[in-house]
């Protein structure tokens, strides 16, 4: 049997499922790695192995040829073989991670939009142009729940703190709450908005939420009389992206022209705008865990660390490198230690915060736009979730 054969030997049992511990041993032999990532092409024998093109997508071994769910089967498993997740020790007193994929959750028949792990680690919830949420069990990997059809895709959603309630917002300006533990709609569904709901955001005092919209408008509501508390005129561009402060004082509103807000969350009153804080849309906005600073990523292909400082002005701090696609998502540790970003390309990049280095990228975890992350508190899992309509479930260890 040539190189060939038995390679492809190997493929087709990952694909069914009956891979081998002799299996992963042939395939850490037979694929080298450059700077910690799967080379395109790799030389097996006379044959060449190609394993993730940067077009297409498929995965090329001697004259076969592994497309679609296949190729993307493939190529996961053997980036979970070689450990690809593994992030370098930086310091005595940081642990080596790393992270293997675990599952992928397939029942959403359209992109991702949205992500959200409860407090307690336990659950998933995901929102998709499917016009559905689902809930599901990170423990047992199972669906638990599957809100009936909405009349649009669902963009938008969050837990509160307390793990007791989910806020979602769809793109026909209709805002739907559930209860996390019993899985039940909590009254009828809201009209807000005249325009798509792209973004909310529980306070963590878990008595009000904000809602933004492609509107132009900002409103804050009681999450249980849903009386609206503020409706503010928010800008001449839609707001892409919201995050609320720890101390829950302070509202950040990034728009599709570039432009970040911030807002006095009791009063409604803005405190400070930012024009062209970046070249294009802001698509994510994320406070870090200490309140200290927060961060952007945007279709400029950059992610910008920023302050607010004594003047309650909103000062730049760092930019981290150009990347190659627009940024899509942010998620941080909860440590604040490090950053997660996921691109339009399907690239996932871990960020150390103190000293912006680069600590590790990953090529098509996805072969379409990654839409959203979500990591635990525990920081024991991370979601992604992509415009393909799947979402993967990954595990940290050390």
């Amino acid at each position: 049997m040539d190189n060939q054969d038995h390679l492809s030997e190997i493929i087709d049992r990952i694909l069914k499922g009956n891979r081998t511990e002799a299996d992963i041993e042939e395939l850490r032999r037979s694929l080298k790695i450059a700077d910690g990532v799967v080379q395109s092409v790799t030389q097996t024998g006379k044959f060449n192995t190609n394993i993730g093109q940067i077009t297409g997508g498929d995965v090329h071994i001697g004259d076969r040829i592994y497309q679609g769910t296949d190729a993307d089967t493939i190529k996961t498993i053997i980036q979970s073989v070689l450990e690809e997740f593994e992030l370098p020790r930086r310091g005595a007193d940081r642990q080596l991670q790393k992270w293997k994929y675990l599952h992928t959750f397939k029942s959403h028949s359209g992109a991702i939009n949205a992500l959200a792990i409860s407090p307690n680690g336990q659950t998933l919830v995901s929102g998709s142009n499917d016009k559905t949420l689902k809930i599901w069990d990170l423990r047992t990997l199972q669906l638990l729940y599957s809100s009936p059809p909405s009349q649009t895709a669902v963009l938008s959603l969050a837990i509160s703190a307390d793990g007791n309630t989910i806020v979602a917002g769809s793109q026909g300006g209709t805002v739907r709450i559930w209860n996390l533990q019993t899985r039940e709609l909590v009254g009828n569904p809201i009209k807000l908005h005249e325009g798509a709901i792209n973004c909310v955001a529980i306070n963590p005092d878990c008595q009000t939420v904000v809602i933004c919209s492609s509107d132009r408008t900002l409103k804050v509501i009681d999450l249980f009389t849903k009386d609206i508390i503020h409706n503010l005129p928010a800008g001449t561009t839609p707001i892409k992206a919201i995050s609320i402060s720890p101390d829950k004082q302070t509202l950040i509103t990034a728009s599709e022209a570039g432009t970040i807000k911030t807002w006095n969350l009791t009063t409604g009153k803005l405190i400070y705008s930012l024009a062209q804080a970046h070249e294009s849309s802001i698509n994510t906005v994320v406070f870090t865990p200490n309140g200290q600073t927060f961060i952007t990523g945007s279709s400029d292909k950059t992610i910008k660390i920023w302050a607010i400082n004594s003047a309650k002005q909103i000062e730049l701090l760092h930019t981290l490198d150009r990347g190659k696609t627009p940024i899509k998502c942010l998620a941080i540790y909860p440590d604040s230690h490090t950053l997660i970003s996921g691109s339009e390309g399907g690239v996932v990049k871990f960020w150390d915060l103190a000293t912006q280095e680069l600590l590790h990228t990953l090529l098509e975890v996805h072969l379409s736009s990654i839409n959203c992350l979500a990591i635990s508190s525990d920081s024991q899992k991370f979601a992604t979730g992509s415009e393909g309509g799947n979402i993967k479930l990954w595990r940290r260890y050390s």
